[in-house]
């Protein structure tokens, strides 16, 4: 189909992988609906990171359209005109999140925006953002299980498993998001088998890139401000992966118009098999930050401890109003001591080329982004996604 056949429909447009999704379609010659909540796109964070990434929804082929996916009236508009392609990126990927807000949006607002693209005469394709987390916290070796081995799609999922399974096959799902996201993807296959929907699914492993001071980037920051200066002796023997946003757009984008992905799912991740702390001491070394190896400390010992830690941090928040540590979340901490190698073959088997296959030279550019747009320095303190105002000093 050519680009100007297509009307693309992105949820989340002011989220982390929408806006990078949005400036990607629009570049390419596209017409999108824009869709997030009204007060997303004038949030002055938000426009600054608009600004810096080169996203102008101003654009002649952007159509900004602000509605709600809890709120099922406000998501007809986005239907008026004749949409082929729905890319739903948007969730709430908030570890610190109570699971009925989460529920409320990743479940019951994905399910009002799948009623309604089922009701849409002109789609022919609905590009579902999951996650490389429905998998769970695999077991390692000295429990009695393989280490370290490769999550593939054929590794049990939210698509081969039966629906209503709470979790994965031989492995658990360690915080109320994954949770959400597993059902959320549940409910996405129920409805391509039994009513339908163009369905395709694409998984990404945890993400970074310029705009996104979670996750990945929220570990940046924690370690530019010394809040992580050690590491456990043995993180050196657990696997982290990652994608680079431009990637996962890409991706997602580069499936949309192949007919032979209706009904398949995609794992979306970069080549690198790097370990904890490798990556941990790279990021302290392009931050110009110390990071010490404690070798009396183990990843197995640390999860509890950082899990009470991040239990007290949320008590003195709530009680006190401390300041939100990004590294001091329940749900962040319940991954640690975890070892994750995500298999990206059945992706790059479409002819997908990956632009930053290697996680470090797409780390040295956003530390450079970082840098560039004041995140890096002492005063930056972002709160939680999830709650609306910035800091005064950000």
């Amino acid at each position: 189909m050519a680009a100007k056949q297509r009307l693309n429909l992105v949820t989340g447009a002011c989220g982390f992988c929408g806006s990078h999704l949005v400036k990607l379609l629009l570049d390419d010659g596209q017409e999108v609906i824009a869709t997030d909540l009204a007060k997303s796109f004038e949030h002055p964070k938000n426009k600054m990171i608009f600004e810096k990434i080169g996203l102008d929804f101003g654009h002649e082929n952007c159509t900004v359209i602000g509605a709600d996916l809890t709120d099922a009236e406000s998501l007809k508009a986005l239907f008026k005109k004749n949409v082929t392609h729905v890319f739903h990126t948007a969730s709430l990927y908030d570890y610190s999140a109570p699971m009925d807000i989460l529920r409320k949006i990743n479940i019951d607002g994905s399910v009002h925006l799948f009623d309604l693209a089922l009701k849409c005469k002109s789609l022919k394709r609905f590009i579902h953002w999951s996650t490389c987390g429905i998998f769970g916290k695999p077991y390692t070796s000295a429990q009695k299980n393989p280490g370290n081995v490769p999550f593939t799609e054929d590794s049990s999922s939210p698509k081969n498993t039966p629906f209503g399974q709470p979790q994965p096959d031989g492995t658990h799902l360690v915080n109320d998001y994954s949770v959400t996201k597993w059902e959320q993807e549940q409910i996405a296959w129920k409805y391509h088998r039994e009513k339908g929907l163009p369905l395709t699914v694409v998984r990404p492993a945890p993400l970074y890139g310029p705009g996104s001071d979670y996750g990945h980037g929220g570990i940046l920051l924690a370690i530019n401000k010394g809040v992580v200066p050690v590491i456990a002796a043995d993180a050196k023997n657990y696997i982290t992966t990652s994608v680079h946003v431009q990637d996962m757009a890409r991706f997602a984008a580069f499936v949309a118009d192949k007919d032979e992905t209706i009904g398949d799912d995609f794992n979306v991740v970069d080549d690198s098999i790097i370990s904890y702390a490798e990556f941990l001491n790279y990021l302290a070394l392009l931050l110009g930050r110390r990071m010490y190896n404690f070798w009396f400390i183990n990843l197995a010992l640390a999860r509890p401890i950082m899990i009470a830690l991040a239990k007290f941090w949320l008590y003195l928040e709530q009680k006190y109003k401390a300041p939100r540590l990004r590294v001091f979340e329940i749900g962040s901490a319940t991954y640690i001591s975890s070892s994750y190698w995500i298999d990206n073959a059945k992706s790059k088997e479409t002819g997908f080329t990956y632009k930053y296959p290697d996680v470090k030279p797409g780390m040295r550019e956003t530390v450079r982004w970082f840098r560039d747009v004041g995140w890096l320095d002492k005063k930056y303190n972002p709160k939680g996604i999830w709650k609306e105002n910035l800091d005064k000093d950000a």
